[in-house]
């Protein structure tokens, strides 16, 4: 660096050359990531302290930066970066990820006025992979697979910023968000002080009415956000997996933000499929709800106070007697309502079950008041009583409760890339009015190949029943399919199955066996059916914007 104050007000000339880029790296935030590589330049800087003039290029080399969150590291273009009078050029300037498509950057940067410099950037990306990582790789919070396009435009300066962004999230994605101190705060949630006094007179408690705290830098914000089919986000609520949402989504949200209020957020969040499993001892043990096709997420301006429409089923095994005649394993399936806003939620219960026909008559006689009641009944005490039925769902005894707890989060620890469950399960079985102790083993496998596009699922149980060992090889593997996605949104798929289950007390045991091809396509008329899903969209989103415009207009 060479100081020529002498002859100027400011004239320096600075020069770098593999200036180790790792000696910043104690002054990041703790756990954000780590910079590498080096970093070349020169800098002819001249004019004042307040207003510098800038010459010279920027050049990195080598430069990589892992981020903490993801396990993920991206690389910098080794492209110089001009800078003339003051001002940052950007040409395709290009941050590549996980994958070869990179992100790309064009536009200028003026640092004429530091303190409020500004700029015009342009930010694209196609088909960018964002995350690649494995389980927990390295500490990270995210892991899984994430693709994305962006399409973004940041103008202004320091003191007012206008964005204007796009964001899709690809049908390849398949991401989780690790989330460990959701658990406890689920569970310390009512130890919060149920009243709070405030004095009132304490300005340092109580703000003055005619205050008004110093905004920072004022920004217009206009962003979409688009989920499309295939995509799949999970959250995992406890370190090992145990406590775990997922949901296989699609939908469009839009934010918008002005520097009169802070942020209005519309769209909807549409769930296909997914669950959520959750279990806090000793109270429910494990309960695992499915989402119901068609439950969705609305927003209409409060981030915090969505509308929401949520349908889930918990299938609950119990062993059910009836006078008169031999217990049977029937499956109940307790179904969750979430409807309302987030702020006044309702929330239902109710019960039914495919498998019995006896039993799926007694429930139609019940009121819905009834048969949410037995609904708890289940979850809570294990135990479903009838008109002339009994059952039980207390079906392991506490050490084989254990015992299956820990298999369970030694497979999810361990074995990398299968999902692998276990089940033990004691119950009583009466038969021609002699009650006898029975052990039951499950199990099921899956995995799924090719980046999510093959899935394999093979289930089973052994039971210590006499008539057991008769059927063995049948029991040993009852439950298979084969699923082959045959497009990236998964809207396309072929099933081979067979399945092995009681239907009803007349039919007792069957098997199905078969082939399907299932299409699923959301239509607004029959005439979608032949278009392409790009079109359907944009026409869709045409008619929405229409009808939100009428209806701005009436207001």
């Amino acid at each position: 660096m060479n100081d020529s104050t002498a002859t100027g007000p400011l004239d320096l000339d600075l020069s770098m050359i593999h200036f180790p880029l790792a000696t910043a790296n104690p002054f990041l935030p703790s756990g954000t990531g780590r910079l590498s590589g080096t970093l070349n330049g020169s800098l002819r800087i001249t004019g004042s302290t307040d207003e510098p003039i800038m010459n010279g290029y920027l050049d990195f080399d080598s430069t990589r930066v892992d981020v903490a969150m993801t396990g993920s590291a991206f690389t910098f273009s080794d492209e110089k970066i001009p800078v003339e009078n003051s001002v940052v050029t950007f040409d395709r300037f290009a941050i590549t990820g996980c994958n070869a498509n990179p992100l790309t950057i064009d536009g200028t940067v003026d640092l004429t006025r530091i303190s409020d410099m500004s700029l015009d950037l342009r930010l694209a990306a196609a088909g960018m992979q964002l995350v690649n990582t494995r389980r927990a790789s390295r500490g990270a919070d995210i892991y899984g697979r994430a693709f994305i396009d962006l399409d973004a435009r940041l103008r202004g300066s320091m003191s007012f910023m206008s964005v204007d962004a796009d964001l899709r999230i690809l049908p390849e994605t398949n991401v989780t968000y690790v989330m460990p101190e959701a658990t406890s705060e689920l569970t310390n949630y009512s130890t919060g002080d149920m009243v709070k006094f405030v004095n009132f007179t304490d300005s340092l408690a109580v703000a003055r009415a005619d205050s008004i705290e110093p905004s920072g830098m004022m920004m217009l914000v206009d962003a979409d956000l688009t989920i499309e089919d295939g995509s799949i986000i999970s959250v995992d609520l406890s370190t090992d997996g145990t406590n775990k949402v997922q949901i296989q989504s699609n939908g469009s949200l839009a934010f918008n933000m002005t520097p009169m209020n802070t942020g209005r957020l519309t769209g909807r969040l549409n769930i296909d499929k997914g669950f959520a499993r959750y279990g806090q001892p000793p109270i429910l043990s494990e309960q695992t709800f499915r989402f119901n096709e068609g439950s969705y997420v609305a927003f209409s301006g409060d981030i915090m106070n969505p509308t929401l429409n949520i349908h889930a089923t918990n299938v609950i095994k119990a062993n059910v007697t009836q006078e008169g005649a031999n217990s049977r394993l029937v499956n109940f399936d307790v179904g969750l309502s979430v409807t309302g806003t987030l702020e006044h939620m309702d929330v239902a219960f109710d019960l039914d079950t495919n498998d019995d026909i006896a039993v799926a008559n007694e429930l139609e006689t019940m009121s819905p008041e009834q048969r949410a009641n037995q609904a708890m009944n289940l979850m809570l005490y294990k135990i479903y009583t009838g008109l002339g039925t009994k059952g039980n769902a207390s079906l392991s005894n506490p050490l084989y409760g254990f015992l299956a707890g820990q298999l369970n989060t030694w497979a999810a620890n361990n074995i990398k890339g299968i999902d692998l469950s276990f089940g033990i399960d004691q119950y009583d079985k009466t038969v021609n009015g002699s009650t006898s102790q029975t052990t039951s083993y499950s199990y099921q496998v899956s995995k799924s190949l090719f980046n999510d596009r093959f899935k394999i699922v093979v289930g089973g149980n052994y039971s210590t029943d006499a008539k057991a060992d008769e059927n063995f090889s049948q029991n040993l593997v009852n439950d298979i399919s084969f699923e082959y996605f045959i497009n990236k949104t998964r809207t396309m798929y072929v099933r081979l199955f067979r399945h092995t289950g009681y239907e009803s007390i007349l039919e007792g045991e069957i098997t199905q066996t078969g082939v399907g091809f299932v299409y699923r396509r959301k239509l607004s008329r029959l005439g979608d059916m032949f278009l392409s899903p790009a079109r359907v969209r944009k026409r869709i989103e045409r008619e929405n914007a229409r009808l939100e415009q009428e209806n701005n207009e009436h207001k």
